[in-house]
């Protein structure tokens, strides 16, 4: 076999696995575009918000911390990440055994979350609304 062919044939098979490669790599962008994320629903298994809704001035610390995890694990569900991942962010990690445990139950909850991913203000009222009634402040 001479020189040339051994070549010309390596030269067609790295151009045939460039463009594979290529094909694959604009499928899965096309794929990952196409994914819809509705932001119009409000949580249905949180309980419903009062009507005055949590300003940024009266919120507790705890709190806050806690709409972060949501967001967190909300993106990392779109993401597409496992929920071991995610219990293991820096926001809930490095946490005090009782807090930590609090923390892992609000990014359980909202990474197996099955409806529609709710808009920011509305995760935001019903998430430090739950966190005022049910979680004392560490």
């Amino acid at each position: 076999m001479s020189v040339f062919l051994r070549w010309g044939i390596f030269g067609i098979l790295a151009a045939a696995g460039l463009m594979y490669a290529y094909n694959a790599s604009k499928q899965m962008a096309g794929k990952r575009s196409t994914r819809v994320v509705p932001t119009e629903s409000v949580p249905q298994d949180q309980p419903a918000p009062a009507p005055p809704s949590p300003s940024i001035a009266d919120t507790p610390a705890h709190c806050e911390a806690e709409l972060v995890v949501a967001q967190r694990a909300l993106a990392a569900r779109v993401e597409g990440w496992p929920l071991d991942r995610l219990l293991r962010i820096q926001e809930i990690a490095f946490q005090e055994p009782v807090r930590r445990q609090r923390l892992e139950q609000v990014a359980t909850y909202w990474f197996q979350y099955e409806g529609p991913v709710p808009i920011p203000e509305a995760l935001r009222v019903g998430v430090i609304s739950y966190c005022v009634r049910t979680s004392p402040a560490p």
